[in-house]
């Protein structure tokens, strides 16, 4: 139940009044009519009243509800007890294991569908991740996530089993680097002037759990200490300027060398999009998926399209009812759960807020800067021009010579409005660093001259 304010106004009391005595004549005399005629014409009217009430383990529910509708929401979820190899329902309230749940007893008993032996979620970091994930959570998926890094053993299981389904989150491969060693620069204590507390020196054992500096980057900060090699590289060699290590990263660069051994303990930056998907990147006869193996390939884009800005909510919200599919629930009875959701985690559109949104310590990356650091991830651009499969190669850079056919279906999931919008944002990731990708324009530094004068 809500709980509402104290000072409410006194038409709203005696409104509240009515309802109790209505209640009680329907206890006396039952009578489905009457039920229903105060749920629908007393409720309603009343909701306004409270909009901004929080609550952090309810949602409004929906009004106007037929009986039929509430009936079948009440009835037992029967394609809950037959899915599909690799999932099941887990329930953090114990129920009778036989037992078949109600939707609203799916909320209440906050329950699950477990998905960590079939689906696997490549969780590339300052990329949205965080936000799919909380949002497979609050519509009742669990799945197992791989982050920073893919799991020693994960790959085998890609291969031969029991993983049949890879989620992966897809950013511009060059924002994503930026993003990436910009978070890392505002999470280390600065040497003078810093206001934040130092973690851990400065943070009470007991607390040290929920007051890390990733969780709370504008009250906490990492002592040098913590990562002293990361640290040493951000700050001192770069002087936390990402143009310094992006322009050290052109080829013609002195310094490219260091440059790129430095990349290696910058945290979400030192992995590739093309490091997480290698083993699938090889010539196939060596990179085979067993028949209990890979199946389906699910790539979720985050981009922002020049006049439309592709929304990465969207995408998951459709691979939230894609999985639910797949592991045998159909459409109504999906529809019937949904509509009896209750928010699980408080204050979940904070949590769901891009943790890299902070701008205290961002600084804008230069044209050079921009084409040395495209050049540097090429790898990742082919990859993505791999996942557009021949269809829609450019001019400018050619995929991979071996992929394993199932990389060219990573946009082919979900409705056909989803899959051209994947497919629109990767292209638009290629468009955006085409002019800095075309290497027949000479050295970054040319080819930054060239555009200007065109």
């Amino acid at each position: 139940l809500q709980t509402y304010p104290y000072d409410m106004p006194a038409a709203t009391v005696c409104k509240l009044h009515n309802i109790a005595l209505l209640l009680f004549l329907l206890l006396l005399f039952g009578g489905v009519a009457l039920q229903q005629q105060i749920k629908n014409s007393l409720l309603p009217a009343d909701q306004s009243n409270y909009n901004d009430v929080t609550t952090s383990v309810t949602s409004t529910q929906p009004n106007n509800k037929s009986t039929a509708e509430d009936e079948k929401a009440g009835e037992c979820l029967l394609p809950l007890q037959n899915l599909s190899q690799g999932a099941f329902v887990q329930c953090r309230k114990s129920s009778p294991s036989q037992e078949c749940l109600t939707a609203s007893e799916f909320w209440e008993r906050q329950c699950y569908l477990n998905m960590t032996e079939s689906v696997r979620f490549y969780h590339l970091g300052k990329g949205g991740g965080g936000t799919i994930i909380f949002s497979l959570v609050e519509n009742g998926i669990v799945v197992r996530r791989d982050h920073p890094r893919p799991s020693t053993h994960g790959i085998e299981e890609l291969l031969s089993g029991p993983v049949t389904t890879l989620l992966i989150n897809i950013r511009d491969p060059l924002d994503r680097f930026v993003s990436a060693f910009n978070w890392r620069s505002l999470l280390f204590c600065q040497r003078d002037g810093e206001h934040r507390k130092k973690y851990p020196s400065e943070v009470d054992d007991k607390d040290r759990g929920r007051y890390q500096p990733h969780l709370r980057p504008q009250e906490f900060c990492y002592e040098k200490s913590s990562f002293q090699k990361e640290a040493t590289i951000i700050q001192r060699l770069y002087n936390d300027d990402i143009n310094k290590l992006a322009e050290s990263l052109c080829e013609e660069s002195s310094n490219f060398e260091h440059a790129v051994e430095h990349t290696k303990f910058i945290s979400h930056a030192k992995l590739s999009m093309e490091g997480w998907l290698r083993p699938l990147l090889l010539d196939t006869n060596t990179t085979s998926i067993k028949p209990q193996g890979l199946t389906k390939f699910m790539a979720i884009t985050f981009e922002q399209q020049s006049g439309h800005n592709s929304s990465l909510l969207e995408h998951t919200h459709e691979a939230v009812q894609q999985l639910y599919f797949d592991h045998g629930v159909d459409e109504e009875t999906l529809d019937i759960l949904m509509s009896r959701k209750t928010l699980r985690l408080p204050r979940v559109s904070e949590m769901m807020t891009h943790s890299s949104n902070s701008t205290a310590k961002r600084k804008v990356l230069g044209a050079v800067g921009k084409c040395c650091l495209a050049r540097f991830l090429e790898d990742d651009y082919r990859l993505i021009q791999s996942m557009l499969g021949d269809a829609n190669a450019s001019n400018v850079l050619d995929p991979f010579e071996y992929v394993h056919p199932i990389i060219r279906e990573a946009c082919e999931w979900g409705s056909p409005t989803r899959r051209q919008l994947c497919r629109a944002d990767l292209q638009s990731m290629l468009h955006r660093r085409a002019e800095f990708l075309d290497r027949s324009l000479g050295t970054c530094r040319d080819a930054v001259t060239l555009v200007d004068e065109s």
